[in-house]
């Protein structure tokens, strides 16, 4: 009889285990499911070329029946939440399912106080010019000015009080004038940088909330990876979300990364490992390239080993399945003001794996390999491990950021990686506009009513759209197979 994968019936691809894609919300008060249903908007039911002739609907939000990619919204257990779902679609083109998850963090961090808002500022505000990044100068003055107008209020108010004279006019407009502030707090700062507050830094104050929302993200993941359903998954995230994003991906690394790997029985995956240590940094950071004089090479170098540790087997049980982790918006780029004081104590968290860079750093100082002995199996052959800090591997990380050019436009939260987290990050520049132009476009980056084009494209190569670039580097095509 015929072999039915081999020789498929005709105009259907064969089918192949399905991949999930995982977006990781940003700050704000978000509602569930929104980013989500936006996102697979963008990058599943407007790409007519993804899915076969049969998939294509008429789209019920639009009135002239324009044609979308069937998809739907099922219950789904993994997210241990009866408000969100999972949204599936059918086979595509190349016979492969895609199911898309959101992992809801939003609630945890519900109830940031004020003060833990403004111990949160005044510690960024408490530096020394020199330790401010000039990418990080103009966030840092706009905050400071909103400090220095609330301090003045403050001190006019209080000094009225203490010479017991205060005009009904003065009183009239500094009791406006702090009724506004407290709004604009309550309303603007405790919903979207509360948040940030309440994750970014380990502090007695937020490693509770910290705790919880990785708890979660972990849980989803584990799931995801061990389930043999999926053979890939791409870890999409935006704005704070990414930082979260981030800290699942070192943790579970450090779980899931391949150990007792024995020079015969793993020779396949051991060659792919030395593919990539042709990249490696050195792992005190002091003379990191600018840029890698193969970055297409080196990324088809952590496909290759991500293909190799994507299925587990009697030797390796726990498979590494994220071949991609892509960032929109991202926060990261300002790491060494955020997390850490300065640049160097952020280069030393990478030097001490802490932090993990792309490409990673050696296992010694002098540079070489990622790998390192793990003493000797029964038979007495060497085993060896990739340290826990190689997370960038098996991992691409593509970072897709709207420069700011001005106070109020673009987005200035966002930014390149390469300073920080080393040259191996594909960063792709944006142009965004959305009804109100350029003015602050941070969460326009999968928006089907924003324009956007690629900044900085190859030579002889056409500028792709934001939702292209959103589109190749989420790859549910999978280019490289």
């Amino acid at each position: 009889m015929p072999d039915p994968i081999a020789s498929p019936p005709t105009g259907k691809a064969p089918r192949k285990p399905s991949q999930a894609v995982v977006i990781v919300h940003g700050m704000g008060e978000q509602r569930p499911m929104d980013t989500l249903r936006g996102f697979v908007q963008a990058v599943w039911s407007h790409d007519p070329a993804r899915a076969p002739f049969y998939a294509h609907v008429a789209d019920p939000a639009d009135p002239a029946g324009a044609k979308i990619n069937r998809s739907w919204i099922t219950p789904d257990s993994r997210t241990n939440s009866y408000e969100l779902r999972r949204i599936t679609t059918p086979y595509d083109v190349d016979g492969r399912r895609t199911d898309f998850y959101e992992l809801y963090w939003a609630d945890i961090t519900q109830g940031t106080t004020r003060g833990r808002l403004a111990a949160w500022v005044t510690n960024l505000l408490w530096r020394k010019p020199t330790d401010i990044p000039r990418d990080a100068r103009k966030l840092y003055l706009v905050t400071l000015l909103a400090v220095i107008v609330v301090l003045c209020a403050a001190l006019a108010l209080a000094t009225s009080v203490w010479q017991q004279y205060i005009s009904l006019a003065a009183g009239l407009l500094v009791t406006i004038l702090a009724s506004f502030i407290i709004w604009a707090v309550d309303r603007f700062g405790l919903p979207y940088f509360g948040d940030v507050a309440a994750y970014v830094r380990a502090e007695a104050a937020t490693v509770e909330k910290r705790a919880l929302i990785r708890d979660r993200g972990l849980r989803l993941l584990k799931r995801l990876m061990m389930d043999d359903a999926y053979d890939r998954i791409v870890l999409v995230s935006h704005s704070l979300g990414s930082m979260i994003a981030y800290d699942l991906l070192q943790i579970l690394w450090a779980d899931f990364r391949p150990r007792e790997l024995e020079p015969i029985r793993d020779k396949t995956k051991l060659k792919a490992i030395h593919a990539i240590d042709k990249a490696t940094l050195i792992a005190d950071g002091s003379a990191w390239p600018d840029r890698l004089d193969d970055l297409a090479g080196f990324r088809r170098d952590q496909w290759e080993l991500y293909r190799q540790l994507r299925t587990g087997d009697a030797d390796h049980p726990l498979p590494w399945k994220i071949s991609d982790f892509i960032t929109l918006g991202s926060p990261l780029t300002h790491s060494e003001f955020l997390v850490t004081h300065d640049l160097a104590e952020f280069r030393r968290g990478i030097a001490e794996r802490l932090f993990s860079a792309c490409p990673p750093i050696a296992d010694t100082a002098a540079g070489g390999t990622v790998l390192y002995p793990e003493g000797r199996s029964r038979s007495g052959k060497p085993r060896r491990a990739v340290h826990h800090g190689a997370v960038f591997a098996a991992t691409r990380w593509t970072n897709i950021f709207d420069r700011s050019n001005g106070w109020l436009t673009g987005d200035p939260i966002s930014g390149p990686m390469a300073e920080n987290f080393g040259p191996g990050v594909e960063n792709i520049q944006v142009e965004l506009r959305g009804y109100r132009g350029r003015i602050f476009t941070h969460t326009l980056y999968w928006s089907l009513a924003a324009t956007g084009v690629e900044v900085t494209a190859p030579a002889g190569v056409a500028p792709r759209s934001h939702l292209e670039v959103l589109r190749d580097a989420v790859d549910l095509g999978r280019k490289l197979e």
